[in-house]
């Protein structure tokens, strides 16, 4: 059947359907924009939120080792007094229990104590971490010894 006979018999029935298939590929045409536009702007908002999410994370646990920082300096700062010798060993060791107890009171009480997801989004190296261990583990061996043993009073 030839089209223009058809339009020409029928005009207003094939106005008709014309108009309303032009309609629908022009709705389906703009739900699929629409759903387009969506997927992006979701896929947007989810990167400003991880983003975001990381920011947070790496600031409490940037504040978290600044505090632990903070403390092995003051470490650090007494046992170099001590080997200067401007601080006797009783000093010394009052010292370290001050700020060991300070510290130790002030880290637990960390208001932002779930820096620990940061591990989410950043891979450290385990080697490194360990050898810090080793090495802490090695300095509190140290200040063991040096704490005066009953048998060494007398």
């Amino acid at each position: 059947m030839d089209i223009t006979r058809l339009l020409k018999d029928y005009p207003t029935e094939s106005a008709t359907a014309i108009a309303t298939v032009f309609a629908l590929l022009g709705w389906v045409g703009r739900n699929i924009f629409q759903i387009f536009i969506e997927n992006r702007r979701y896929s947007k908002e989810l990167k400003t939120f991880f983003w975001k999410e990381k920011l947070n994370a790496a600031k409490k646990a940037s504040e978290f080792y600044l505090e632990n920082l903070n403390f092995l300096n003051l470490v650090r700062h007494q046992f170099e007094m001590y080997e200067l010798g401007k601080a006797n060993q009783n000093e010394f060791f009052e010292n370290i229990e001050k700020e060991v107890k300070f510290y130790s009171e002030k880290l637990k009480a960390f208001p932002h104590f779930e820096h620990h997801h940061i591990n989410i989004f950043y891979d450290f190296n385990e080697n490194r971490a360990m050898e810090i261990n080793k090495n802490t583990f090695e300095i509190n061996q140290k200040i063991f010894e040096l704490i005066p043993q009953e048998l060494d009073s007398k």
